[in-house]
């Protein structure tokens, strides 16, 4: 069934049909590369998407285990399901992206995220919780998330692609400045589960218009090649088409699945327990959002820096950097009781990650090529599961029985560490054998 919607009319581009006149129209009107119109399109995306439920789960994660009378744990394994569903459903949908329409994929995914806020607000049960996880989030945020949104700008972006990329994925670091100080006021307003249902409402009144009337699969649709040439194209992503063993088979592929997946973890652990480890030693609310702030701000910071030296020095020495600064962070972390070393550590922290996905996604591109993007990533996401599924638990475990977060932090640059190897086995800093 979902294929069939997949196989619809806005695939025509797909096919080498006629491009249809409202996108010629639309490209003429415009001064400058319409792929910088995806790019905002997809921010936003991200903004609303991606980086909201990354950087407020933590916020809800005691709420929820009040509710339900439960430890951190217990509610921890909510988006451990969440993550074997996104891991397992991540290969079909890369398949699906690299043949069908992604606009129509992110409109799948938006409306099951905008049920899952709904029935946040309502589930009294700790197996409904998993259930909406498992389903509303582990598909549709995948299919709504970084995932897409970076499949379309590989499309749209060949020379700059590393800058579109960071662009991009800005947008959840921008979402992490802003949206934990926004729902710790919205909570405190109108309740936390009426604020699940606010956030939920909002993004679909913004990311429907914008995904229907704006975005675009890729250049040809508009005559255009990817950055801006003009073309005849028929729309195909050219280059050859990569097979799941060979990529299977791919040193590179495993060192990069290792890195990233090691970077993951970090990146998992701080998001959804930063906020209850500022907490727990004494911070208010709106401190521990400020902490958030300050994370996001260096990354956001740092996205366009990372995406600039991907673009002339490969992916290696980024890469080496991003684990330098989550490393350096995490340790602070682990030691610091006060807010402004808190907030120095998260602000570090924060430059590391900053390149995580546009890095991976460059990285992935260049090692599988253009035409087989979604596969690759998908296998990675699949891949990545063993690493990521236990690092939240653990962190919630180590804190349900020593009342903190330090020893977690610990184990994770001990980590950061051993996966500092693995940028010397991707081939030229990530480049295609």
């Amino acid at each position: 069934m979902i294929l069939c919607i997949l196989r619809g009319k806005k695939n025509k581009i797909f096919k080498g049909r006629v491009v249809s006149k409202r996108a010629l129209t639309l490209h003429r009107r415009m001064p400058f590369f319409y792929g910088w119109v995806v790019v905002g399109v997809a921010f936003c995306v991200s903004f609303l998407s991606f980086g909201m439920f990354t950087y407020v789960r933590g916020i809800y994660l005691p709420l929820f285990a009040e509710a339900f009378a439960v430890g951190r744990f217990d509610v921890t394994l909510g988006w451990t399901a969440e993550g074997v569903v996104a891991g397992c459903f991540a290969p079909f949908l890369g398949w699906c992206l690299d043949r069908f329409s992604p606009r129509r994929i992110l409109l799948f995914g938006l409306t099951l995220v905008l049920i899952g806020y709904v029935l946040l607000a309502v589930v009294t049960e700790l197996w409904q919780f998993y259930l909406v996880m498992s389903i509303c989030y582990g598909m549709g945020m995948t299919s709504l998330g970084a995932f897409t949104v970076q499949r379309l700008t590989v499309s749209w972006f060949s020379k700059r692609r590393g800058l579109a990329l960071s662009l991009v994925i800005l947008g959840a670091s921008i979402s992490g400045m802003v949206m934990p100080t926004v729902c710790v006021w919205l909570k405190d307003l109108v309740g936390w589960q009426n604020s699940l249902i606010a956030l939920g409402v909002g993004m679909g009144l913004l990311l429907y218009p914008m995904a229907l009337f704006l975005l675009h699969d890729t250049p040809a649709s508009i005559g255009l090649q990817p950055d801006g040439a003009e073309s005849a194209s028929d729309g195909v992503v050219k280059g050859e088409e990569v097979q799941a063993q060979q990529v299977l088979r791919s040193v590179s592929f495993w060192n990069i699945v290792f890195v990233f997946g090691v970077i993951m973890c970090a990146f998992g652990v701080v998001t959804i327990h930063a906020f209850g480890h500022f907490k727990e030693v004494g911070l208010s609310d709106y401190q521990a959002a400020g902490g958030l702030f300050a994370m996001t701000l260096c990354a956001a910071a740092g996205k366009p820096i990372i995406g600039w030296l991907t673009d002339r020095l490969g992916a290696r020495i980024s890469i080496w950097i991003s684990l330098a600064m989550l490393g350096a962070g995490l340790l602070l972390l682990a030691h610091a009781v006060s807010f402004s070393l808190m907030t120095i550590a998260m602000g570090i922290f924060g430059f590391g990650y900053a390149g995580m996905l546009p890095l991976r996604s460059y990285a992935v591109a260049a090692t599988v090529g253009n035409r087989s993007f979604g596969l690759g990533n998908g296998l990675m996401n699949f891949a990545i599961l063993p690493l990521t599924l236990g690092a939240s638990p653990f962190a919630a475990r180590v804190f349900d029985l020593t009342g903190s977060y330090g020893m977690a932090f610990q184990s994770l640059v001990a980590l950061l560490v051993i996966a500092a190897v693995c940028p010397f086995f991707i081939k030229g800093g990530g480049q295609q054998k």
